[in-house]
């Protein structure tokens, strides 16, 4: 018996916000964005930022896209920066009493999207393959609890989340399901 393969969260996401193949094309090749920003990035967050242009998704998480343009991986490169700066100024104890550290230290905290509101939404950099890579959430107040990944797959249950069984813990009900970019 053949199954047919499984679809990936990244075609989920397009189908749920209604976005078509080829409505996007980055300018900057994966290599050239890793050699910039320090890092090998995950798989599927490679093919999501292939597909779509910097935006946010149901109003609610904001993915910057390094690979859209020269300009953009400059910003991606310096507003992570100069969130790593921040979260790692002592005096502002954004990591007071929590298990992690920053990158580029092993196993550190890298930014890939926020929520507009005071969130972050991080990678915990403690594999070799950037594919295992959980997801660290915190707000202006807390850490919040893991995520397994990848990261597509917390997007994609924010999309289809209809109340607070989201890593936000927001009330979704009622926000429209979509990608503005």
């Amino acid at each position: 018996m053949t199954h047919a393969p499984r679809r990936s969260y990244v075609d989920e996401i397009c189908e749920l916000v209604g976005w078509q193949a080829g409505d996007f094309r980055p300018e900057l090749d994966w290599t050239t964005v890793e050699r910039e920003l320090g890092t090998p990035l995950p798989g599927d967050y490679k093919e999501l930022l292939t597909r779509f242009p910097s935006g946010g998704f149901r109003g609610v998480l904001t993915v910057l896209n390094p690979s859209q343009s020269t300009e953009e991986c400059a910003d991606v490169k310096g507003h992570n920066s100069e969130l790593l700066e921040i979260f790692g100024d002592e005096d502002l104890d954004y990591l007071e009493g929590a298990p992690y550290r920053l990158f580029p230290e092993p196993g550190g905290l890298y930014p890939w999207g926020h929520n507009g509101a005071g969130g972050t939404f991080w990678w915990i950099t403690d594999s070799a393959d950037p594919d295992d890579w959980r997801i660290a959430y915190n707000n202006r107040d807390a850490w919040h609890e893991e995520h397994p990944g990848p990261m597509t797959s917390v997007i994609r249950d924010l999309l289809t989340s209809t109340g607070e069984d989201n890593i936000l813990r927001w009330d979704m009900a009622g926000k429209p399901v979509n990608f503005s970019g």
